[in-house]
């Protein structure tokens, strides 16, 4: 872990935890959720919901669709808890009554398979300050990897506090 960054008096982020990598993960991508998740969002490819078509198509099973990677996310949170470990909002000492979605980017290595079992970690990269100090930001960086085929998604998110204003 490096050191903190200065501190925003009125910040609410943990800054502490700059430069942290939450430990990786395990994963279990499951073909019913691929199915589940590929039909909440409309998609029509049958390589998301037939294996016989994945597999036609040169895939060795279901393709995960390329917004999975919440689903991911969502997942490793969960298996975080399990292990009595925090998740990275809590890491981040979020408050979500003045939490907000900035900014998210996806980087695509490779697809992501049916009964796969992936590796998900994320790290803390940056803190800084925006509107004279009424928003803080932080901006993460978290990988998705398979053990044998390396890395398959990189994503880059940006959350933001909007901070309450001084009471006076």
């Amino acid at each position: 872990m490096t050191s903190a960054a200065p501190s925003n008096p009125r910040g609410i982020f943990d800054r502490s935890v700059k430069g942290a990598t939450l430990e990786p993960v395990p994963v279990q991508i499951e073909r019913g959720v691929i199915r589940f998740f590929a039909q909440v969002l409309g998609e029509t490819d049958p390589i998301h919901f037939d294996v016989e078509a994945a597999r036609a198509a040169g895939h060795p099973d279901l393709v995960a669709s390329s917004s999975f990677f919440v689903v991911i996310e969502a997942a490793a949170d969960e298996e975080r808890k399990r292990r009595g470990q925090p998740a990275l909002l809590d890491t981040l000492k979020c408050d979500f009554r003045y939490l907000l979605h900035g900014d998210e980017r996806y980087f695509y290595e490779a697809p992501i398979y049916a009964g796969e079992e992936v590796a998900f970690s994320t790290t803390i990269v940056d803190f800084y300050d925006k509107k004279g100090g009424a928003m803080e930001l932080v901006t993460c960086e978290s990988k998705v990897v398979h053990p044998k085929r390396g890395l398959l998604v990189r994503s880059q998110r940006t959350l933001l506090h909007r901070l309450p204003e001084p009471k006076g």
